[in-house]
């Protein structure tokens, strides 16, 4: 049964608190100032200390503090009912777990306890030998998933020539990661692997990023500039969002694949070049290509390679692997010891539908690192409806049916939702939470129907 020791100048407190706590298996102990908790706290060897901050004859940040240096080890959760920023900041600093304020709920605060007893059980574990992560660089592309492995040999098989590769996938999925692999494993990794997205620029300004231009081609074009398939020459040139190019640039994009040249923007000459294209979209290329809005012999000359990338949700059995080597990557980037996620963590991370994808999966791994002080990072470190998620997953049906799919998507705009109302609308906040470009945001929000303010 874990100890926990309770401090609080309010005797009413102190006897509601220790009826709960004995009510949930704890093993309560009572101290009324700071000088009768140290030593009540020497005495039965303590791990877990529950203090106010404000009591009348001692200060629960100066109990922190001596509590420390007794027993480094000590977890303590700090009460105050006088919450600011800068009272959170000053507890967390002096090395207090959690900072909790005045009036809590009670079932929040069993919530902390619980979390704290797990990172103590954690930090006994490790005493006992448990062996620490390897801190390894990630891989290129992470998970043995049977999908992501047909990834791996369409990626094998793509090294093996100089052909040009289209990789499709949704956005989060890690295109550019796919892109670098066929790079850095063909015979042109000693080259340059050059990469621009092109619906991040004007058409006018990827033109002459991609060709170049001569002096006095235009307004401000004081000198001669190489473009991008230059620069690339013998190596890889990454052409990302290829969906979005115009259809004027699409013709010339054409040419080069056809002649293997470029001709500089306002100049006449053709300069030869040998570069490979790489190029990857989150669009549906066939149904433009029905639409009349990207050319079908350059959708052809493209894809002579294709690369398939599945969405998290198709490959959920990858998520244990890519948990584990984000939170030795945040790890290490933060300077904290690599905590482990609990199973009901672990089961609310399998079971949302990651609309995100990787990425989305990476930036609330690293969110939780970055603000947790616990050796377990439990399901509320997570910025997002872990409940509803759950809900919404366990009432799937075992197949893969059509009401599944529809379950999924509606979970999916339910969170778009919640993160657009939490950061007021604001598109480019909603996609950095949501791991997410603009675009995407764009695209789902016309998908589910959901109106962006100020459009």
């Amino acid at each position: 049964m874990m100890k926990i020791l309770v401090v609080d100048d309010d005797s009413v407190t102190l006897n509601m608190l220790k009826e709960f706590l004995e009510k949930n298996s704890f093993q309560v102990f009572l101290a009324q100032d700071a000088d009768q908790a140290l030593e009540t706290a020497k005495k039965q060897r303590i791990e877990l200390v529950l203090s106010d901050i404000r009591m009348e004859e001692s200060d629960g940040l100066s109990l922190l503090s001596n509590i420390k240096k007794w027993n480094p080890k000590v977890v303590v959760i700090l009460m105050t009912g006088f919450g600011s920023m800068e009272g959170a900041i000053e507890s967390i600093q002096k090395g207090a777990f959690d900072y909790i304020s005045k009036p809590f709920d009670l079932h929040k605060l069993l919530s902390l306890v619980n979390k704290a007893v797990k990172h103590i059980q954690g930090m006994g574990a490790d005493e006992k030998g448990t062996p620490e992560p390897k801190l390894e660089a990630p891989r290129t592309l992470i998970g043995s998933s049977p999908k992501i492995v047909d990834v791996y040999k369409t990626i094998a098989r793509a090294t093996l020539s100089s052909s040009t590769v289209l990789i499709r996938g949704e956005s989060g999925t890690g295109k550019e990661l796919v892109a670098r692999a066929v790079h850095l494993n063909s015979d042109r990794k000693a080259k340059k692997f050059v990469a621009v997205n092109c619906g991040a620029l004007t058409e006018s300004l990827l033109e002459s990023e991609l060709f170049g231009y001569v002096r006095g081609a235009f307004t401000g074009a004081q000198n001669d500039k190489k473009g991008l398939f230059e620069e690339a020459s013998g190596g890889s040139l990454f052409l990302d969002e290829i969906g979005d190019i115009s259809l004027g640039l699409q013709v010339k994009l054409l040419r080069v694949l056809q002649e293997g040249e470029v001709k500089a923007v306002g100049s006449n000459e053709q300069t030869k070049i040998n570069v490979r294209i790489i190029a990857a979209t989150h669009r549906n290329l066939d149904q433009l290509v029905e639409e009349g809005k990207f050319r079908e012999d350059l959708y052809y000359r493209l894809k002579v390679i294709e690369i398939d990338i599945p969405p998290l949700r198709d490959r959920k059995e990858d998520i244990p692997e890519l948990i584990q080597v984000f939170l030795v990557k945040y790890s290490a980037k933060l300077s904290k010891k690599v905590p482990s996620v609990s199973k009901e963590a672990l089961h609310t991370l399998m079971n949302y539908s990651w609309p995100g994808n990787v990425r989305e999966l990476e930036h609330q791994i690293e969110r939780a690192v970055a603000l947790t002080s616990a050796s377990v990072l439990a399901s509320d470190d997570f910025d997002f409806s872990s409940e509803a998620s759950r809900r919404h997953e366990s009432a799937l049906p075992a197949s893969t049916g059509h009401t599944a799919s529809h379950s999924l998507e509606d979970m999916e705009k339910e969170h778009i939702l919640k993160v657009l109302r939490e950061v007021d609308y604001n598109k480019s906040k909603a996609s950095d939470v949501l791991g997410i470009d603009r675009a995407t945001l764009y695209r789902k929000a016309q998908k589910y129907g959901i109106a962006l303010k100020n459009e």
